[in-house]
């Protein structure tokens, strides 16, 4: 399945990958609108390993 739209997002990520030093990537937003989608479809054609790590909005550190 093709993306739409999402052209913008695709040069950021690019240019992400394509940096000489490690960094740390954060995707977030609301439901259901596809970030979940664009970073698996953008990094299966990439030597780059992602995490996919959900949370909770009201969620505590405290144990």
């Amino acid at each position: 399945m093709a993306i739409i739209g999402r052209e913008e997002e695709s040069q950021e990520l690019t240019a992400f990958l394509s940096s000489d030093v490690p960094e740390f990537l954060a995707i977030y937003g609301r439901r259901r609108v596809g970030k979940t989608f664009l970073i698996r479809h953008f990094f299966e054609k990439q030597k780059a390993i992602f995490f996919n790590i959900t949370g909770t909005k009201n969620g505590s550190s405290s144990q």
